[in-house]
């Protein structure tokens, strides 16, 4: 039945859907996250406890009127139960009070804290799951999902446990008014039982559905923004949109058959109450004829029992909606057991670095590949130096920056900075010596002065301004509208290539680290623009390991020695670096 309400499978699987779990893994999973809250649980766990007794003393002190006041038409006790009325309705506003503040608060406490953490760990992967996994789906998942752990770990445990001891109290004032009519009322349990744990098996399903659909949704989204100038350009603006629908209308799709599920099965409790109710009255008639029970007892039971079939709806409720809940989890769940980058237990910090690298007989295989990206390289760069790394794609260039700045670790081999094994250093140490330029030009969208300062929030417009000098970068600032204040927007839309670039190298100059890295920093830039950008390393090469990672043959004339690259594998036969075309920018030969 479940398939055939399911939406068609029309999106290609854009994402998978999340591993199965159980309900008590997911709160194995989350627990730890919420135990430093406890205590304001057992709080919380008082107020709703004190919260049901209120209302069953409400409830018997209805009885009291109508024995007392109402069937002997006496007024004289009415003073005293207004009074004790007005008294409980009132402590029952500061408790329910005080118990929905404090709900909200432990699970805003939580939300906010989980979302942190996990956000944090998304920010911890190494590249290469963070290449694997849509943007869009990712997003979904730090926002959306982690509502439904919140759902599950606070708010639908802390109403299923309120449900309980309603439940426990209630059942027990029944019992203890009238145990005769109390049995005769539970004769309708096993109906709602039957109705939960049937409609969860349908609802979990189609739950998880909304939920992948949920994550293809905004990865549709994510790419068609991202790329709107190529969908525009080759008017596909109708695919896009066409693509959107077919996942917002799967979203639908699934939320609509989760109604008519639900529509099939809310009949059935409702004439299981009914049944119930029936089934008091009948009795509780045999009651008052016989004289074991009063007019008031028996509207007082009737009140209780209306009372006692609330949290059995609330808890008939409750099982889909965990269930439902579940299938956010399990997506959360399934990015936080990816690995991060892993530190050696015994890491210690990298103390002042130098600069000198060391690629001793590294080979890298990213998982799931067939083969590897890099296949016993072995290369050094020394400071003063600017080395070259030149190959066709896909010669696994990219990946000796990756290797540098721990984006990756090597399957074997050893990558050392001064003499120090790599994966024997802090991550946070080891990624402080080296400064990262990449071939995708990575800016906020702020302020010139705060894109450079990026790399030492604590800098100095002083040193901002003489960074940006030293990248050849401070003249067209200064021409901007505002100069170093001028917003340059999303990834520094308004600058051209050559500038962001000559940015990009500002900021990695400001943060001062003894290695230097340029992955392809002149990729679709003119010679004289390359040249520009590259100008600076001459006086950067002074006091720094420069490892430039290019194919672009004029990136090629700033470097003292060339290393080529092919299948994975450095080349026997040193390459030849082509004679100096120029003096650099301030006249100084090479």
């Amino acid at each position: 039945m479940v398939a055939s309400l399911r939406p068609a499978a029309d999106d290609g699987r854009l994402v998978e859907d999340a591993p199965g779990l159980r309900l008590r893994e997911v709160f194995t999973q989350f627990w730890p996250a919420l135990r430093p809250l406890r205590g304001w649980l057992a709080l919380g766990l008082v107020l709703l406890a004190v919260a049901p007794l209120i209302g069953i003393a409400e409830i018997l002190l209805f009885e009291r009127l109508v024995d007392d006041v109402l069937v002997p038409a006496d007024f004289g006790p009415l003073p005293f139960i207004a009074g004790l009325y007005i008294g409980l309705n009132v402590l029952s506003a500061v408790v329910s009070g005080a118990d929905d503040y404090l709900s909200t608060w432990v699970s805003q406490r939580f939300l906010v804290q989980l979302r942190t953490d996990t956000f944090r760990h998304v920010l911890s992967l190494p590249l290469h799951v963070r290449e694997q996994r849509r943007l869009g789906d990712v997003l979904s998942r730090l926002t959306s999902d982690i509502g439904s752990v919140e759902a599950f770990m606070v708010r639908h445990l802390a109403n299923g446990l309120g449900a309980v001891i309603r439940l426990v109290f209630f059942v027990a004032a029944l019992f203890w008014l009238q145990w005769e009519l109390a049995l005769a009322s539970m004769v309708v349990v096993p109906v709602f039982w039957f109705v939960s744990t049937r409609l969860a098996r349908f609802v979990q399903d189609l739950s998880r559905e909304r939920a992948r659909r949920g994550g293809s949704l905004g990865s549709v989204a994510e790419e068609a923004i991202s790329t709107a100038p190529l969908v525009q350009a080759y008017n596909r603006e109708d695919r896009a949109v066409a693509a959107f629908h077919r996942q917002t209308r799967g979203i639908a799709e699934a939320a609509l058959a989760s109604s008519r599920v639900r529509s099939a099965f809310v009949p059935l409790v409702d004439l299981a109450e009914l049944i119930g109710i029936l089934c008091v009255i009948t009795l509780g008639t045999w009651a008052l004829a016989t004289d074991r029970l009063t007019i008031g007892g028996l509207l007082a039971f009737l009140t209780l029992m209306s009372q006692c079939y609330r949290p059995i709806r609330e808890l008939n409720d409750l099982v889909p909606s965990l269930f439902s809940a579940t299938a956010g989890a399990e997506r959360v769940v399934e990015l936080l057991r990816e690995s991060p980058v892993a530190e050696h237990p015994e890491a210690h910090d990298l103390d002042q670095p130098r600069g000198e690298v060391v690629f001793d007989e590294v080979s890298v295989r990213y998982p799931g590949a067939g083969r590897d990206a890099l296949r016993h390289v072995s290369l050094t760069a020394a400071p003063g130096e600017v080395v070259a790394v030149v190959g066709p794609s896909g010669a696994g260039k990219s990946t000796l920056a990756r290797l540098l700045t721990r984006q990756v670790e090597a399957t074997s081999g050893q990558v050392r900075i001064d003499g120090h094994d790599l994966g024997r250093l802090t991550i946070r140490s080891s990624r402080e010596a080296v400064s990262l330029v990449l071939q995708e030009m990575l800016l906020l969208d702020t302020s010139v002065h705060d894109n450079v300062a990026f790399a030492r929030p604590d800098a100095s417009a002083a040193e901002v301004e003489e960074a940006a000098r030293a990248a050849d970068a401070d003249s067209f600032i200064r021409e901007l509208p505002d100069g170093y204040g001028t917003r340059i927007g999303q990834r520094g839309r308004s600058l051209s290539g050559g500038q962001r670039q000559r940015l990009s190298l500002a900021r990695a100059l400001l943060r001062g680290s003894p290695v230097l890295v340029l992955d392809e920093p002149t990729t679709g830039l003119d010679p004289e623009s390359a040249r520009r950008v590259l100008a600076p390393l001459r006086a950067a090469a002074r006091d720094r390991t420069v490892l430039l990672i290019t194919h672009d043959p004029v990136a090629v004339e700033f470097a003292d020695r060339v290393v080529r690259l092919e299948a994975g594998a450095v080349q026997p036969d040193p390459v030849e670096p082509p004679p100096a075309l120029c003096t650099d920018l301030a006249g100084s030969p090479r």
